[in-house]
């Protein structure tokens, strides 16, 4: 089968990944400081000209040398307190590595809060050495009294972003902001999901479209593909053989264009990769699944170790919540943003979470954190009768393969009532063997620790509420 593979392809990479991560915002506040420096120079160079008694009182309420004198202590201590914070923030990063750190990384960047005091302390260092490099004897100094004024406000938000910055450390807190993020960059989602159906529906030969590209798969522009499409109408489907998120190498399949004629597929094929955006970096904003991946990684890499199992369980709250907000949400009706569109595309996010969490059970067993696995399994009880019927045999067969290891942890409340979750979630999408096989589970945990009380079939029978085996700090 022939391979289509454009001739040309546009990466449409609008901003550098150092500008719009980090430096955008800052930039801008350099550019704003050198503006007003600008404008404080014209006014000091227009002060000659003030009335002798405005002049006077401004001079004697602001002598010239003194505020040169502190012009030169405001320059040299702003760069000081920004090499200072840099440090201080390298230290609190370090102390997370363990963890978390590629995600604080992440994460610290993205903040506006953190980007705009970094700007904002930038800038009035170079409007500090501005003002100093043009003042003259002769001017009244206001350039340098805005200096000392923007110095002192620079200090007092020391205070408060020193806090801000450690907080943002905390485990709990990237847990937090990851799982608001990815919430947030599944709504950008819902224009692509709704406009698009979850299997081909044409039949027949089909044209592949593959990519001279390396990088991930950015975002997939359904006004482009409107556009492209609309000449063929229903004639011609783009089937997408990748997802937002994907890694992409080349010559990878990235869709497959079926119906219509041989010039149609080719017309469509040509240009269809100009509707994909392919980059180096994923772009949090529009890939919830890359917060997931985030997330999971997080609690594997707390669970795979010895630590304290609440980051791991914060973790698991969090796939626990994000997958309810996502199920609650939906997915609109393609009306809402202009109508269907004959493309295929595959949501696979509650397969994300599920697969995520599989994988929490599994590693557990590596450290005997048994709170993370019951917190794990309670969470795929609850995720269970959500699912659509393709996505929940995948995560049947998952967790039949994966429930074995449970058996290496100790027989605990929380396993007992982890357990007793997710055989009432079998019972309930119509699974009565996995429900036998997890009901058999409880006797056998007692048995492997060498108990002689079976606690897992008490709570099995009569505990199936309770408070939650995860909590947010």
């Amino acid at each position: 089968m022939r391979r289509f593979v454009p001739a040309q392809q546009d990466l449409r990479v609008r901003l550098r990944l150092s500008v719009t991560e980090f430096l955008f915002t800052p930039l801008l506040m350099v550019l704003g400081a050198v503006a007003l420096a600008v404008g404080a120079t014209l006014v000091d160079m227009s002060s000659p000209g003030w009335p002798p008694g405005v002049r006077d009182a401004f001079l004697r309420l602001f002598p010239h040398e003194n505020l040169l004198s502190m012009l030169r202590v405001i320059a040299t201590g702003l760069v000081t307190v920004t090499t200072l914070t840099i440090s201080a923030l390298l230290v609190a990063i370090s102390h997370t590595a363990t963890t978390v750190a590629p995600v604080v990384f992440d994460q610290f960047l993205r903040r506006r809060a953190n980007q705009a005091y970094f700007g904002y302390v930038a800038g009035c260092a170079v409007y500090a050495y501005l003002v100093m490099a043009v003042s003259r004897p002769a001017w009244a100094g206001v350039g340098a009294l805005l200096a000392v004024v923007l110095a002192a406000a620079a200090l007092v938000l020391l205070v408060f972003m020193a806090y801000v910055m450690i907080d943002q450390m905390r485990p709990t807190s990237v847990v937090r902001s990851i799982q608001d993020l990815a919430f947030r960059a599944r709504l950008r989602q819902l224009p692509l999901l709704a406009r698009s159906r979850p299997r081909a529906l044409l039949e027949g030969e089909s044209l592949p479209v593959t990519t001279r590209a390396t990088g991930y798969v950015v975002d997939i522009s359904t006004a482009r593909l409107e556009k492209l499409l609309a000449p063929a109408g229903e004639a011609v489907e783009v089937s997408f053989q990748v997802r937002i998120g994907d890694l992409l190498a080349y010559g990878d399949t990235v869709a497959r264009i079926r119906g219509g004629d041989e010039a149609q597929r080719r017309r469509i094929a040509g240009s269809v990769l100009d509707c994909v955006t392919i980059d180096r970096v994923r772009n949090a904003d529009i890939d919830p699944d890359h917060a997931i991946e985030q997330l999971g990684n997080i609690a594997w890499a707390a669970t795979s170790t010895r630590q304290n199992p609440d980051v791991a369980l914060a973790s698991v709250g969090a796939l626990r919540d994000l997958s309810a907000r996502c199920a609650a949400a939906g997915v609109p009706e393609a009306g809402v943003y202009g109508g269907p569109l004959p493309v295929v595309y595959d949501d696979a996010l509650q397969r994300r979470i599920v697969a995520a969490l599989v994988d929490l059970v599994v590693v557990s067993t590596s450290s005997r954190q048994h709170q993370t696995c019951a917190g794990a399994l309670s969470t795929l009880a609850e995720i269970l009768p959500q699912l659509p019927a393709r996505d929940r045999d995948l995560a049947v067969k998952s967790l039949q393969r994966a429930l074995p290891t449970t058996l290496s942890h100790v027989a605990s409340v929380e396993m007992g009532r982890g357990l007793a979750r997710l055989r009432a979630a079998f019972d309930t999408i119509g699974r009565e063997d996995m429900a036998d096989q997890v009901r058999d589970m409880g006797p056998r945990l007692v048995r492997e620790n060498g108990l002689e009380d079976d606690i897992i079939d008490h709570i099995d029978d009569h505990d199936l509420t309770g408070p939650r085996p995860f909590r947010f700090r």
